[in-house]
């Protein structure tokens, strides 16, 4: 027993003293803040990870007989290790979610991570799986096995070793609470260069659709009604690169040309800061679909043009109505580079002329870019772009103003909104941008049906 505690501590200390080192990255700081705005419903579905579960579109993946989409919110984050989840896991248990979906551990391992033990992943693991137990008691635990990070010349034995020692930790446990969801050699075809993932990391939409198949029977338990996966047949022959490269883009672009669009959607296509947001939560609709592209700081009007033609890309069997609207909020890269605004405006404009023949008759939101904490950017690169695209609207054309709401008298942004110097948002930031864009929606479609969340303290936690 004393051994036990001895080793216990020593984890506990690594765990600490890694999370330090590795907790000072504003991707997914921001991302956690985000998702502290938005706890999810009593009865939620949670997707819990890394980069593998940020990627993929869970909630419009799964849906009833009735074609209802089932309850998933996605607490993925790109680049988190186990700590991390751990140190942020209270907020997901506020109202007692029916299911938890843990896949976590793949940075913890790897050399360029944490590069923990097994038995250090176990554990943290296993105090995930422990705490949500202990804060919500009815709800259902899923753990799945770390997959292989096969980039570079990493050896498959690390793990392997932590997923049988996951499994035994279930098996062991024997609580009815808790069970292993063991689709490792469903994907073991994860291989840099072949159709299951072009990075040897990230998955394509072939792989997702084997995941998403062999999570069905774990979704269905305790619902009466039929559960679908979305994902048609040709998933697993499509080209999987989403005509925008071999890269984690180009796969997330891929998912979403397999997906369908209804009368009914709101589209949000955009750069990072629309890919780090839950909208569909943020917004308090499952019609918002994020479209959000661009991995590592920054997508470009580029990017988001490409991501946009994957979108109402034409796939057998897939439904693509023209939808509800569509907002719009990118060109974060381009004006903060050194590009000429004349450049970027021209560039704009075309996304915005491609969005119009793509979706005829959708109505279009141009929602401006927020302040950062440079005054100076804001006065000469962040006015000139937002007026720029004020002048673009008319008829089927709006403009979304954010600066009025989230500018300080001295010309930066609002510090509870923005960080201090800093580019990126603070969950208060999110909820601000949020009800900004609500209030627009509401003023079109007066019966739709929105809910935002309060601002709260702006502080990262």
């Amino acid at each position: 027993m004393k051994t036990h505690r001895i080793l216990c501590l020593m984890l506990l200390a690594w765990a600490v003293a890694s999370l330090t080192a590795w907790a000072d990255d504003p991707f997914r700081k921001h991302r956690y803040d985000a998702f502290r705005m938005t706890p999810p419903p009593e009865g939620s579905i949670i997707m819990l990870g890394n980069s593998i579960t940020d990627m993929h579109p869970w909630v419009e993946t799964f849906c009833t007989a009735s074609g209802q989409p089932l309850p998933i919110v996605n607490r993925g984050n790109s680049g988190t290790v186990a700590p991390e989840q751990l140190a942020n896991l209270e907020n997901y248990l506020v109202h007692s979610p029916a299911k938890v979906f843990v896949m976590i551990g793949t940075n913890d391992i790897a050399t360029n991570g944490l590069n923990a033990t097994p038995e250090q992943v176990l554990t943290q693991v296993q105090a995930i799986a422990s705490r949500i137990h202990l804060r919500s008691p009815k709800t259902k635990v899923y753990l799945q096995p770390v997959l292989n990070n096969r980039t570079g010349n990493r050896s498959a034995e690390r793990w392997l070793r932590i997923n049988e020692m996951l499994k035994a930790y279930v098996r062991e446990t024997g609580a009815s609470w808790l069970s292993f969801v063991d689709i490792y050699d469903t994907l073991t075809d994860i291989a840099s260069g072949g159709v299951w993932s072009f990075d040897g990391l990230h998955l394509t939409a072939a792989s997702y659709r084997k995941w998403c198949e062999a999570l069905l029977p774990y979704m269905q338990e305790g619902l009466d009604e039929k559960v679908f996966t979305v994902y048609p047949a040709e998933a697993a022959s499509l080209q999987q690169d989403g005509g925008i490269g071999r890269n984690s883009n180009g796969m997330r672009a891929t998912y979403v040309s397999l997906l369908p669009i209804t009368k009914d959607d709101i589209l949000f296509f955009g750069d990072e800061e629309v890919k780090c947001g839950e909208w569909n939560e943020l917004l308090g609709t499952p019609f918002v679909k994020n479209r959000g592209t661009g991995w590592g700081w920054g997508g470009t009007i580029a990017l988001t043009s490409k991501m946009a033609d994957a979108t109402f890309a034409t796939v057998s069997g897939v439904e693509k109505a023209t939808p509800r609207a569509i907002l719009l909020y990118t060109g974060t890269s381009d004006v903060h580079g050194t590009t000429e605004m004349a450049t970027v405006q021209a560039n704009y404009l075309a996304l915005v002329n491609k969005l119009k023949a793509l979706a005829p008759g959708a109505r279009l939101y141009l929602v401006g870019l927020h302040p950062v904490g440079n005054a100076t950017t804001n006065a000469q690169r962040i006015a000139p772009f937002n007026a720029y695209l004020r002048s673009l609207a008319g008829g089927q054309v709006s403009y979304i103003d954010l600066c009025t709401d989230m500018t300080a008298t001295d010309g930066t942004a609002l510090t509870t909104c923005v960080p201090a110097g800093q580019n990126y948002l603070y969950g208060t930031g999110y909820a601000r941008m949020a009800r900004v864009i609500a209030k627009a929606l509401k003023a079109d479609f007066p019966t739709l049906s929105l809910h935002t969340p309060s601002d709260g303290d702006g502080a990262l936690r």
